[in-house]
C-alpha cells in the first residue's frame, strides 16, 4: 500500500515522503497514530503544494537572511499580558514570537529559530528578556521580548 508520511518515522521514512508499506502496518500503526495517510492523487497534489510552499519560504530565508537579521537585530517585541498583582496570567512561547514577527515584519520564521536564554521554553515574568533569532550557524542576532502588564 502506498502512503504519504506526515511525520518522520525512525528507520522507515521522513515526513512528506511517499513509500510503499504493508497494508497491515499502515492500517494498524501508521493511520491510527496519524503518522501517514493513504496515497491518492488529491493527497499527492496537496503534499506537492505544501512542500513547494515550505521550500519557497526556506529559499526566501536563505536569500534574505542578512537583511532579515539586520531588521530584527535588537528589536523589541512588546507583549501585553493580563496580570494579577505582579504575576502574569499567561506566558509567551516561541510560536507567539514567530506570529508577532510574521505579522509585523512579514518574515516567515519557524519556532525552531527562536532560542530563549532562560532555561524555560516560555517567558512568564514582566521585564525584558533577551532571545536569539538563529536562522543558521553564524547567522544569529539578539532581540528583546518585553512583557508588559495590560491596562484592563
Amino acid at each position: 500500500m502506498k502512503v504519504i508520511f506526515l511525520e518522520h518515522v525512525l528507520h522507515v521514512a521522513k515526513a512528506w515522503e511517499v513509500k510503499e508499506v504493508s497494508s497491515g502496518y499502515a492500517s494498524n500503526y501508521l493511520f491510527p497514530k496519524k503518522l501517514a495517510k493513504a496515497y491518492t492523487e488529491t493527497e499527492a497534489s496537496k503534499l506537492r503544494a505544501q512542500v513547494q510552499k515550505k521550500e519557497s519560504e526556506r529559499r526566501m530565508l536563505l536569500w534574505w537572511r542578512e537583511d532579515i537579521l539586520q531588521k530584527l537585530e535588537w528589536q523589541v517585541f512588546e507583549f501585553f499580558l493580563q496580570s494579577h498583582g505582579n504575576k502574569t496570567l499567561w506566558s509567551i512561547k516561541s510560536q507567539d514570537i514567530v506570529s508577532y514577527v510574521h505579522k509585523k515584519y512579514h518574515i516567515p520564521l519557524h519556532k525552531k529559530h527562536i532560542v530563549f536564554q532562560e532555561t524555560s521554553s516560555t517567558l512568564k515574568t514582566f521585564w525584558d528578556h533577551e532571545i536569539y533569532i538563529d536562522l543558521w550557524n553564524n547567522f544569529a542576532v539578539k532581540a528583546l521580548v518585553r512583557i508588559v502588564p495590560s491596562q484592563s
